[in-house]
């Protein structure tokens, strides 16, 4: 009897990511996993695909097998899914950054997979909030997000390197080098030394569960519901994926961004009170279950831009994210 649904993009790394989900069905296999193989659908459309195979099948477990968007794309369609309590979500993380799978202890090595379809095999849960994204106008349908939303630098960052990777895929068997890591950091630089040059400073207006806050000189602005951003960084380490929140982080111009690139950075011995004690302070993270934000355009010029889970997302004026809590079945590695 097949029981799981193993869902990634046999396409992806030029055809190359077909081996990996091969060798993950193989080892699912070997592990007495019957899966069935989904195919990721581009457009946004692998969500209602993921629903209806759900809500017509049988399966137990849907896996998401790829980076952060794949996750969020599964989680969406799970979350849409009239078997939503019916069935659990594991993952098999490929992603550059794979926030999802770090914040669970899970790696994204071609080494780890192993690893990762024994975490699903022992069939460990916890739940995982689930963060209603609606922006557009008050009718406009809703969107799902599971790790983060943001605005400002980080989502500058992200449609660059869209851009530079898109220049990449033109260079042939070069590609090879340049590409992942490596245009990230390309796009960051870029980014971040435009930022000297034009004010990209935003003005945001949220009311955080009925409370009204005004924040100003913000370079980024960030939505998290999971531990690890970006690969590296832990923005509140007292937060829980299943406790009904969000955090809203707010980045006050360059000196607070780099004070959160330090202290934030997992692992890293240097503390906020070091950082205090030579004149470093940064803005502390604001916790809520509803979040409304009205941003403002910045004033030098720049373009606003926004993310979803790592996914380069249209940018709105107005935003409403609702936490639904304990939304999902996680599956993640035992005690």
């Amino acid at each position: 009897m097949t029981t799981h649904l193993l869902v990634g993009n046999p396409t992806a790394q030029s055809g190359k990511n077909k081996e990996r989900i091969d060798r993950a069905l193989a080892l699912m296999k070997s592990a007495g996993i019957e899966a069935d193989l989904l195919p990721t659908l581009p457009g946004g459309k692998t969500i209602g695909a993921v629903r209806d195979a759900l809500d017509g099948g049988s399966h137990r477990v849907v896996v998401a097998m790829g980076g952060d968007g794949t996750f969020r794309e599964v989680a969406a369609g799970l979350f849409t899914s009239k078997r939503r309590e019916e069935v659990a979500m594991g993952m098999l993380p490929t992603g550059t950054a794979n926030d999802q799978g770090k914040s669970f202890g899970l790696e994204a090595s071609p080494e780890a997979l192993e690893r990762n379809v024994d975490v699903i095999r022992g069939g460990h849960e916890t739940r995982l909030d689930a963060g209603i994204f609606r922006s557009g106008g008050p009718t406009a349908a809703p969107d799902y997000f599971f790790d983060s939303a943001g605005w400002g630098l980080s989502a500058r960052v992200l449609a660059q390197r869209n851009q530079d990777r898109a220049l990449v895929e033109t260079l042939g068997p070069l590609k090879e080098i340049y590409r992942d890591h490596a245009v990230y950091a390309g796009a960051f630089l870029k980014t971040f030394l435009e930022s000297y040059v034009v004010d990209d400073k935003l003005r945001v207006v949220a009311n955080l569960d009925g409370q009204r806050v005004e924040i100003e000189g913000l370079t980024d602005l960030i939505v998290k519901n999971t531990r690890v951003y970006a690969g590296a960084w832990v923005f509140d380490r007292t937060s829980r994926h299943d406790d009904g929140a969000f955090e809203l982080v707010p980045f006050r111009g360059k000196r607070d961004w780099a004070s959160k690139a330090i202290v934030d950075l997992d692992g890293n011995p240097v503390t906020e009170e070091m950082l205090n004690e030579i004149g470093v302070e940064h803005s502390k993270p604001i916790r809520a279950s509803r979040i409304d934000l009205e941003i403002f355009d910045p004033p030098g010029g720049a373009a606003l831009a926004a993310q979803i889970d790592g996914e380069e997302w249209p940018a709105h004026a107005r935003v409403t994210i609702e936490v639904s809590a304990r939304a999902l079945r996680l599956v993640v590695p035992g005690p």
